[in-house]
């Protein structure tokens, strides 16, 4: 089981969750979702050194038919890949695309461990 797990604030002015004052989180299910967000929110090819990293989801909000499974395995993948601790800890994934009058709505919603994390994208 994870024990001593830290990593660097991540957090930005304008987040939700954003604390002017830490340098450092040390709260498992805090550093997970950083990490998280990192691979929900950046397109493949956007970090230097790691091209496979992202799940690139503002795509699949303009495109049409997508299989809501092909969005779940490429998360999935990611989550395997970069965040591997999640798996450990263990969560539960859902995830549905709504179609939207100007493009599509994409919602995520992860439970960490009893803590409940949704993600809408529009």
């Amino acid at each position: 089981m994870i024990e001593d797990f830290k990593d660097l604030y991540s957090k930005y002015d304008g987040h939700p969750r954003f604390h002017s004052n830490r340098v450092e989180e040390d709260d498992i299910i805090e550093v997970i979702i950083q990490k998280l967000e990192i691979v929900l929110f950046t397109n493949k090819g956007d970090l230097y050194g790691e091209p496979n990293l992202g799940c690139n989801l503002e795509y699949f909000l303009w495109q049409t038919k997508i299989p809501v499974t092909d969005i779940k395995n490429l998360v999935d993948d990611q989550i395997n890949t970069y965040v591997p601790e999640l798996t450990e800890i263990g969560y539960v994934f859902d995830i549905q695309l709504y179609e939207g009058s100007y493009r599509d709505i994409l919602y995520l919603n992860f439970i960490i461990k009893g803590y409940n994390y949704e993600i809408l994208l529009k």
